[in-house]
Formats: structure tokens, sequence, C-alpha cells
């Protein structure tokens, strides 16, 4: 599988916390790092992809103490418009790692809050990506071996990256542009063709230990596709 990865330099300046709403504009202007007591590493991850029927969203949140041992017992919420609140349960006693698994995908912004005792995380907000679609290729679609593959999809609200993958190709951490051509050597004869999109925002948690993070992702994938 050829890779593509071109690293993004990015930035944003903060927002003031919208809560959970959308928007077309850019999703990092609406982050917001929130606050806490910088005593502990929360890595969060908000995860939505197809399944038949439609979007299943997977929330992960690990919370360590400063010194990186898991935290147990400690009150974790999601935040969304569209989906209420979530409370993450631990997966299993003593890990530190909080689950939840959700119907459908929340197109506004997510807000995170983590509090364990004296100790807390409050108040994150990553912006919300909205739901896209990709345009093309459609479902069935039938397109030419050894040309060039252009993949087109909507963006309900700019990502701060992409990522778009066929069955021999993976172009990774691409700008949102809701656009991307997938070369010609990538592009063989099969009647299996895959292609999916990923979008993604991410924001750095301020009241955490260094390296906390809340992110929002979401897959969308149309196959079969013809090639010949």
């Amino acid at each position: 599988m050829q890779r593509y990865r071109g690293y993004l330099l990015l930035s944003a300046a903060l927002a003031l916390m919208v809560a959970c709403g959308d928007s077309t504009g850019p999703a990092v202007d609406r982050n917001n790092p929130g606050t806490g007591t910088n005593t502990l590493s929360v890595s969060a991850d908000i995860d939505g992809q197809e399944v038949p029927g439609g979007i299943v969203t997977d929330m992960e949140v690990q919370v360590r103490s400063a010194q990186g041992a898991p935290v147990s017992g400690a009150t974790v919420t999601i935040r969304n418009g569209a989906l209420g609140t979530t409370t993450l349960f631990e997966s299993g006693a003593g890990s530190g790692d909080y689950v939840a698994t959700v119907n459908g995908f929340g197109a506004g912004d997510y807000r995170l809050d983590v509090v364990a005792g004296a100790d807390r995380v409050e108040n994150v907000v990553v912006g919300g990506i909205g739901i896209h679609t990709i345009q093309s290729p459609t479902t069935a679609a039938v397109v030419p071996a050894n040309q060039p593959l252009t993949v087109t999809w909507t963006r309900p609200a700019e990502a701060f990256r992409a990522d778009v993958e066929s069955r021999d190709y993976d172009a990774q951490d691409i700008l949102d542009t809701g656009s991307h051509i997938i070369p010609a050597v990538d592009v063989q004869q099969r009647t299996d063709e895959r292609i999916r999109v990923r979008r993604e925002n991410r924001v750095t948690i301020a009241g955490g230990v260094s390296g906390s993070r809340l992110k929002v992702e979401l897959e969308r994938t149309v196959e079969p596709i013809v090639v010949q």
C-alpha cells in the first residue's frame, strides 16, 4: 500500500465556548481548551463510523495521574447537542479507561468533563466537524482503471485534517478541501474497490498534564466501486 503523508502546519485562535452548536466555518475556531487542576493526563477519542443502517460513535477517555497511573472512580461525561449527555464507565476495575457507545453521530461541538475527587479537567470543547457525505465516486460506480480517481466530499464544517483511503492507497493528514486525487498507479482493476474519507478535529487540553487532548473523528465509506 502506498502511503502519502502531508504534515500540516495549522494554528487556530482560541474561541469562546459554543455550547454544542453547528457551524459552516472551521471547526478549530470553536475549540476551547477548558480548565483544570493540571493533575490529570486525559486522552479522549470520539470516533464515529458507519455500520449497516447508520452510524455509531465510540467514545473512550483514558485518565491517568501525573505519574502515569490509571485513575479509577472518575466521573467522565461528554455532552453534544444532538446526542445529549453521555456518561462513560470504566471498562475494567482499575483500568482508568472510560468507554461508551451511542447510536448516531452529533454534528455539533462536543464538551468533555473529567472529575476525580479534587482533580479535574472541565469545559473542554472540540468543534464539531459535521456529518460529511462522499459525493464521488458513488456506490456501484464504474470507474476506469489506470486513470486518476477524484474523490470529493462535503464539508459541513472544515476539519483540522482528513484522510482518504482506498484498498491500495492511503493519504493521511491532508487538508480538508473536499477533494483529493488518487494517482492512476493506485487505481487498479477490481470489482470490490472501497473509498473511505475520515475527517478529524482535535484540541489540546489546557487543564490537563502536558499531552492531554480531545479528538473527534468521523469515517464514512462508499463501496463497492467497480474499476475496469
